[in-house]
């Protein structure tokens, strides 16, 4: 899967730059280092349940939204910071029927795929250049590497048995064994908007969900197919991939915003969204102020 493409400009060097003359402390995340150091240098014992690829990248992001925490208070962030302020305090992150966007979405979605539109990069793309020039933490630069490049698509559930599911990636045309984190076992036919991660450790053969399942079960692989082809032909389309547009959206926080009219109904372990985002007709919650 290719990286996202930057443009470098004079404010991205400049930050860049001025993240390099600053020391970052992990303190709240030493457990999360002490874990994934672990799943990555093979010493790990399966303390915890369930796959440990996900408590890998989980664990890298609790690390990188620490780091995020320090880095956006330098001045050339001040803006985003606020921007990031506002679009928490829009959605409220925590799990319905609170807020259908949950608190791990949120999480992920604040370090890889929010892009400050000044600089053009992600915080956890500032993160990784970081940690490379004080040459530090290399597990969280392999965690990091996966978790950059990813975004939330829409997959199709092909097959479930007693090892996990098989999902079906309508953007890029492929089948991967899965396993899901929040326990929920999926239903052959459902589409589900997730982060699907690839495996982190060496050896194993299955990719990880990255947060709660957001489930259509009144959907199916063509509308998406269809939906993907609609946006590639319109005018929001030119000189983007479908990669991008999947991970950035057309404004900060469109996904979020997706999810938020999309929402149906719940359960403990998934979410059950309905409609496409260039159908209002099709959104239960659909605002004519917010269109996508």
């Amino acid at each position: 899967m290719p990286e996202p493409k930057t443009t470098p400009n004079r404010s991205t060097e400049r930050l860049l730059k001025q993240v390099l003359h600053r020391r970052f402390t992990f303190q709240e995340s030493q457990g999360d280092l002490e874990l994934l150091r672990s799943i990555h240098d093979g010493s790990y014992a399966d303390m915890k349940p369930g796959d440990p690829s996900f408590h890998a990248y989980a664990a890298a992001i609790n690390v990188a939204n620490e780091f995020a925490a320090q880095v956006l208070d330098m001045q050339d962030l001040l803006r985003f910071n606020d921007q990031l302020a506002d679009v928490q305090e829009e959605h409220m992150p925590s799990y319905p029927p609170m807020s259908p966007v949950t608190s791990a979405f949120f999480a992920g979605w604040v370090v890889l795929d929010a892009r400050d539109d000044a600089t053009g990069i992600t915080l956890g793309e500032v993160l990784v250049h970081y940690l490379k020039r004080q040459d530090e933490f290399d597990y969280v630069q392999k965690a990091m590497a996966a978790l950059n490049v990813s975004f939330c698509s829409f997959y199709e559930v092909i097959d479930v048995d007693a090892e996990g599911l098989t999902l079906w990636d309508t953007a890029a045309k492929q089948e991967l064994p899965c396993w899901c984190s929040s326990g929920y076992r999926g239903r052959k036919g459902e589409i589900w908007y997730v982060r699907v991660l690839p495996p982190f450790v060496q050896g194993l053969t299955r990719s990880v969900t990255m947060n709660t399942p957001y489930v259509l079960t009144d959907s199916f692989r063509l509308i998406w197919e269809e939906f993907f082809q609609r946006h590639q032909g319109s005018e929001a389309a030119p000189g983007r991939s479908l990669q991008e547009y999947l991970k950035n959206g057309k404004w900060l926080g469109y996904w979020l915003e997706f999810i938020s009219q999309a929402y149906a109904d719940h359960t403990g372990n998934m979410i059950r969204i309905t409609g496409v985002p260039d159908d209002p007709a099709s959104l239960p919650h659909a605002d004519p102020k917010r269109q996508l």
